[in-house]
Order: structure tokens, then C-alpha cells, then sequence
């Protein structure tokens, strides 16, 4: 072993000597262009960007110590094994995947050229399927097979238990109220969305076991749009609800069905600056767009691994410059994209 490790430090030292071990940041992936949709001669509206699997995939290298620990005791280049979740901070320099399959959230820092895949601090399995990002930086994690909530300070390490008042059987899809300063809760075995403020404390629960308004059959993921208003997948009724900002029910679209439009098995919801809607459903593989009072609009996706093509994917997250990300479960890697059309 000491062989082992002194032969790495020598690797090491002819590396810095001949190319230098000083790691700039990588240059953004994030603006690129590729395929379009819809096809021409159609306006363009969405563009793939790119795709990653892993850190390299950003322009992230290992550090000279990381290197040298590889060397040494052996290790793998970082990869997903199923992502379900992704989100970002407001700045867009960091990006979070939940992988519970990898048992742990991934971090890619795009300023500093860092990774990390974030583990609990008590050293327990970590199933993560839902994340927040509070404008501070403060990271929210759903662990759902163990029924509890994580979170991580900006700039910290590892993921810390996050206590709140109340009981959580399932927690699923997470959103922070930037506004509020609340936490939105998606418990899919209890069928109801829960908020709790910093510190845990139970503020409001809405919905129950149910088909008409305001009911739910195994909700999932959620997000807030710039107007207040709460979007909750619906998935096992085939549909998307609506509250407005004080959580009354506003309207509902979708259907169970293989038409446009319809939901046979919605997953991640996201809006963009405009107002659109992108609610990923697993078992078309695919994103649907639709506006505001829920008419579809597009559909990007089939099943496939090319750009644009998804296989089961799940969670998606759009940024305030109209990035979407979407975390492509069984094809193991996030796909992004951009919108680039206009408001109508």
C-alpha cells in the first residue's frame, strides 16, 4: 500500500509539473443549442442544451488530492444510477440531483469546479427523492423510504436531519415559498400536502384520500408559480390541480389516456417565467407543456436514449432563465433543456 500510494504521489507531481494542478472553473454547459421543437417550419420554442451523467460531463475535474486518493485506494469516476429529482440555486452555479439509488444527493458546483455526493452526517442510508433550494442556498431533501426530511446549510457538507411536528409517512416532492418562507411537504401514502416553516413547525395541511377537488390519489411533486399559485401532480387520478395562494382550488387538467394532453403517469411539474406548465409523465416518456389554465400546448419525448428521448423520467426543475432540467431516471443522466420562444 505505502508503494501504492508513494507511486501516486509521484503520478501526481509529474502531472502539476507538466500541465499544472491549479483547476479553473469549467466553462458553463449550459449554452449550447441542438435539437428543436416543435419541428420546422414551426417557431422553435424548447432547444436541447445538453445532457450529463456525471461530473466530467460539466467540465468538473477530480482535484490533485482527489486524483491522488483514487490512485491510492481505488474509486470510480461519479455516475448516476437513477436520478429522480433536480434543482438549482438561484444563481444557477450549483445543481442538485437526488439519487437514491447512489444514496445520495449530487452536487456539482460550476463556479468552483467541485463535486460531492452528499451524505447524511449520521451516516445512515439516504434515499433521496424530492429537493428544495431556498434563495439563501439552504438545501431541503426528501428521504423517502425512511419517512423524514434532510437539509444542508449553504456551503455545507453533509445533509443533517431536518425535525418537523408532524407525522411524515412518505415524503415525496419538496418546494421552498420564498415568499411564505414555508416549506411545501408532498406526503403521497398520507395524500395530502403539508407546509412547515425553518424550524419544523406544522403550518397547514391540504387535501385528502379522494377524486373530487381538492383530493388526492398519491400526489407527488408540486411547485409554486411567480404568482403564488400551487401546482400538485396528481398522479394515480391522471391530473394536475391548482390552488391559488391562499390554497383554494382553482381548477384541475388531465385525464387517464394515450392522447395529447392526457396523463397517464405524471411525475415532476415546473413553470417557467412565461407561465408555461412542464409535467413529466413516466409512461409517456416524455414532457408536456401546457399554458397557464391547463390546454396543452407540446409534447417533447419518446422513449429512447437520444436527445429528447427519456425512459421513465421523473423530476424536473426550471430555472429563472428558463432552463429546464429533467432528471431522466433509466437512462441515468439529466437532460436540459431551454425554452426559447416567446409568451404566446
Amino acid at each position: 500500500m505505502i508503494r501504492r500510494i508513494a507511486l501516486a504521489i509521484l503520478i501526481i507531481a509529474l502531472q502539476c509539473v507538466v500541465v499544472g494542478c491549479a483547476l479553473s472553473p469549467p466553462v458553463s454547459p449550459f449554452e449550447g443549442s441542438g435539437a428543436i421543437w416543435p419541428a420546422p417550419p414551426e417557431a422553435a420554442r424548447i432547444t436541447f442544451v445538453t445532457e450529463f451523467t456525471g461530473s466530467s460531463d460539466l467540465g468538473i475535474r477530480k482535484s490533485a488530492w482527489e486524483r491522488l486518493l483514487s490512485l491510492a485506494v481505488g474509486g470510480s469516476e461519479d455516475r448516476m444510477s437513477r436520478p429522480m429529482a433536480v434543482a438549482a440555486t438561484l444563481d444557477g452555479n450549483v445543481v442538485y440531483v437526488a439519487d437514491p439509488d447512489a444514496h445520495c444527493v449530487h452536487r456539482y458546483d460550476l463556479e468552483r469546479g467541485r463535486y460531492k455526493c452528499l451524505a447524511a452526517a449520521d451516516e445512515s442510508v439516504v434515499s433521496p427523492i424530492g429537493l428544495a433550494v431556498t434563495n439563501a442556498g439552504h438545501l431541503y431533501v426528501s428521504d423517502s423510504q425512511h419517512g423524514r426530511l434532510l437539509q444542508m446549510a449553504e456551503g455545507g457538507k453533509e445533509l443533517e436531519q431536518f425535525a418537523v411536528d408532524v407525522a411524515l409517512e412518505q415524503p415525496t416532492g419538496l418546494f421552498w415559498d420564498e415568499d411564505a418562507e414555508r416549506l411545501l411537504v408532498t406526503d403521497t401514502m398520507q395524500q395530502l400536502v403539508m407546509a412547515v416553516d425553518a424550524q419544523g413547525q406544522h403550518l397547514a395541511t391540504l387535501g385528502e384520500r379522494g377524486n373530487r377537488e381538492g383530493q388526492f390519489n398519491f400526489p407527488t411533486y408540486l411547485w409554486i408559480d411567480d404568482a403564488g399559485e400551487l401546482l400538485v401532480t396528481d398522479s394515480l387520478n391522471f391530473r394536475m390541480q391548482r390552488f391559488d395562494s391562499q390554497r383554494n382550488f382553482l381548477h384541475m387538467f388531465g385525464r387517464n389516456g394515450d392522447q395529447p394532453g392526457d396523463l397517464a403517469r405524471p411525475k415532476g411539474v415546473a413553470v417557467d417565467t412565461f407561465g408555461h406548465i412542464y409535467v413529466i409523465d413516466a409512461l409517456f416518456h416524455a414532457m408536456q407543456v401546457f399554458d397557464r389554465d391547463g390546454r396543452w400546448l407540446l409534447s417533447v419525448g419518446r422513449q429512447g436514449q437520444d436527445p429528447g428521448e427519456f425512459w421513465l423520467p421523473n423530476g424536473i426543475f426550471v430555472t429563472a432563465d428558463n432552463t429546464i432540467f429533467v432528471a431522466d431516471s433509466y437512462n441515468k443522466r439529466v437532460q436540459v433543456f431551454r425554452y426559447v420562444g416567446t409568451e404566446s
